[in-house]
């Protein structure tokens, strides 16, 4: 086990030297003076050129890239010539909306799924089986976009269940985070609900017809134990892996729901970065998400061992 982590550890350091180094190569290659892409052309001559200085755009790249990443050995990405501010302090800032937001949605999407989809295995071609079929073209089909405003429309001018545009940290008022976020994760969760409840009964469906199950039943144990205790384990590597994958890739994709439902998360972050031709914190956020996702598939490689040593071991062969 400790050999495994140590070289899941080594493969994700150099997933993030190769990610850095194609994101400052990227940026680096942009046409033009970056510090004018970041200003506008409508700006100072003195203006452009005191951000070159401050951007380091005046050294040799190899200064630059050596400089660079040194930066990143000591966690700085540097300051943000829109806001003004420290790009690892924004990004701080604004994970602390997109997380609990990813998460939570995630969460509720595996669990729903986990129900539904162990419901249609044991049910295979019954109606729950059609109904959770229907349910997965359905949350695949619909837009975020498009039933973020259904949501809002419904719950929060129809029913006014929801403040819309009024975000309130944990921190202030639990009930009122609640509220802010319940929406757009309800939203978020069926977007994520599809391919998690396809993942779960496929997985539940090849645990039910092995022979171990067969056996389980023959000796005498229920069903429900047999299902709950020795199926549901051996499904649940596939489902996982796909949960752990759903929030990283959540982390940088949550830009159209906060933007509907007016949240300072890390997407809308981004697109203002994009936006304001924010160089460094455009580098900053892909560097982070980066991190984030090979934090994850480690995580979840973890998980995996957790729950079942022998399935976790032969999902991690697969996935080397």
């Amino acid at each position: 086990m400790a050999k495994y982590i140590a070289k899941r550890l080594l493969s994700a350091a150099a997933v993030m030297v190769l990610v850095s180094l194609l994101t400052f190569i990227a940026l680096d290659l942009i046409p033009g003076n970056a510090a004018i892409v970041a200003l506008g052309t409508e700006t100072s001559a003195q203006a452009v050129s005191r951000l070159t200085e401050q951007m380091g755009l005046d050294r040799p790249l190899g200064q630059r890239l050596a400089d660079y990443y040194i930066d990143l050995l000591h966690f700085d990405l540097g300051t943000s010539s829109y806001f003004g501010q420290d790009v690892m302090l924004l990004i701080s800032q604004r994970i602390s909306v997109t997380f609990p937001l990813a998460f939570l949605s995630v969460l509720i999407a595996l669990i729903a799924a986990l129900i539904l989809g162990s419901a249609a295995a044991l049910r295979k071609g019954g109606i729950i089986d059609s109904v959770s079929r229907s349910l997965v073209q359905l949350a695949s089909s619909v837009p975020s976009f498009w039933l973020s405003l259904i949501f809002l429309i419904f719950f929060s001018s129809v029913l006014g269940l929801a403040d819309v545009g009024q975000y309130t940290a944990p921190s202030v008022s639990f009930s009122a985070w609640l509220g802010s976020i319940f929406l757009p994760v309800a939203v978020l969760a069926v977007s994520e609900l599809g391919p998690l409840l396809r993942m779960v009964r496929s997985s539940m469906i090849n645990a039910l017809s092995q022979d171990w199950y067969a056996n389980a039943l023959i000796r005498g144990v229920s069903r429900f134990r047999a299902v709950m205790v020795y199926a549901l384990r051996y499904a649940l590597p596939g489902p996982l892996t796909m949960a752990g994958g759903q929030l990283a890739k959540l982390l940088g994709g949550t830009a159209i729901v906060e933007s509907v439902f007016a949240l300072p998360g890390l997407g809308r972050l981004f697109l203002t970065a994009v936006e304001m031709r924010d160089l460094a914190l455009v580098q900053g956020i892909v560097i982070f998400v980066a991190f984030f996702i090979v934090l994850m598939n480690l995580i979840t490689d973890l998980v995996l061992f957790a729950v079942n040593p022998d399935i976790g071991q032969g999902a991690r062969g697969g996935r080397s």
